[in-house]
């Protein structure tokens, strides 16, 4: 039987909805978040819990994908968990207590955990992996950077239209999604599985340390605003001016490839996001939110981009890449939990965050230099 043809618009446009359907309540849980806050009253340590919630679910299905990526059929199997994810977000604009909000979101996270393997799985059997990440991020980030500008020119409460605006362009991501193959390539380069798993693995942590250090600034970000008393309109364009930023930077991947190797553009995009992140330190005025919008996401996400590449260069079971879903929630959970915890202690959450996007690079970067070593030792 011949492996099936990956390399198609349709297949890339399977990926791409797969993937923004999977990471799009993240996207706007920032308003999602303060609109919330504002409605329950809830402390910075409670706030963090309901990305915590999402994610806690969304990482227990993403942690078991090696048991069914390759086996399902993925048609199907993503086609009960846009049920799943729909149903949860619609939930949550009947949600009447805190407790409730934590439930739909966890429901949400048992769909988004299911679609977000099934697209970075696709992506890494393509032909060249580095681009379809780049091409499946893009939109991921640009659709709900869409979403709070359409809030921010409504001049609308968070809570008033965010979750049919969400709901309505989950519905679209699963009719962009009938592209999708019923499975991916059937692996057989196991052989090598065992000299690089433990290097997989390691690229699987550096993903989620570092994500925990972006994502828990990112969720933050309406706080910080309100904090400041800047205007829902503002801080809801910002954000979405973020999220476009995010969508840009993998751009760089998709045209350059891996024309200047994987380590250096890590490393460039990871001094210019530590940086930007810094920023935050000092006095913050509405310029220095801005600057932090534009040039934070902008580098983040070319970094990112390439640090799924190497992961994916690595995986010789075709099992690891489907994992990196279960990374970006741990990181995802994780960074704002801590983030609103260390808030709320009054002590320097900032500070950790960096720590955490620094450290992540410095990990990755270790999994490149030993994955060239034996390389040039096996020439």
């Amino acid at each position: 039987m011949s492996p099936p043809n990956l390399n198609t618009p349709a297949v890339f446009l399977s990926a791409a909805a797969t993937g923004t359907a999977a990471v799009l309540i993240f996207s706007v849980m920032p308003v999602l978040i303060g609109g919330f806050a504002e409605e329950f009253q809830l402390s910075d340590a409670q706030a963090g819990l309901i990305a915590t919630s999402y994610f806690s679910s969304y990482a227990l299905v993403a942690l078991s994908c090696p048991l069914w990526v390759r086996r399902f059929d993925w048609r199907v199997t993503i086609f009960l968990a846009y049920i799943a994810l729909i149903l949860g977000t619609q939930c949550l604009a009947l949600a009447v207590s805190y407790e409730q909000i934590l439930m739909s979101m966890a429901v949400a996270g048992l769909g988004a955990g299911i679609l977000f393997p099934v697209s970075l799985t696709l992506a890494a059997d393509t032909r060249r992996p580095e681009r379809t990440y780049a091409l499946k991020i893009m939109p991921e980030q640009l659709i709900p950077a869409a979403i709070l500008l359409i809030l921010a020119g409504l001049q609308a409460t968070p809570g008033d239209y965010v979750i049919p605006l969400a709901v309505g362009t989950l519905t679209l991501c699963a009719l962009a999604s009938l592209g999708m193959p019923d499975k991916g390539l059937t692996i057989t380069r196991v052989a090598e599985a065992g000299t690089d798993i433990g290097w997989g693995v390691l690229g699987l942590i550096a993903l989620a340390v570092s994500f925990a250090g972006y994502a828990g600034l990112w969720v933050f970000f309406e706080r910080i605003a309100t904090q400041h008393e800047f205007s829902d309109t503002f801080t809801q364009t910002w954000l979405a001016v973020g999220l476009v930023m995010s969508g840009i930077g993998p751009l760089f991947a998709a045209i350059y490839a891996n024309r200047f190797g994987y380590a250096k553009p890590i490393i460039g995009g990871t001094l210019i996001a530590v940086m930007a992140m810094a920023l935050l330190g000092f006095e913050i005025d509405k310029l220095r939110f801005a600057l932090v919008l534009i040039i934070l996401p902008l580098a983040y996400y070319v970094m990112i981009t390439y640090m799924m590449a190497v992961i994916a260069g690595v995986d010789k079971t075709g099992k690891i890449s489907g994992l990196m879903s279960f990374a970006l929630a741990i990181g995802a959970g994780v960074g704002p939990a801590a983030f609103g915890a260390l808030n709320d202690a009054a002590l320097s959450s900032l500070a950790i965050m960096i720590i955490g996007v620094g450290l992540g690079s410095i990990l990755i970067l270790w999994v490149i230099q030993s994955n060239t070593m034996r390389q040039e030792q096996a020439e």
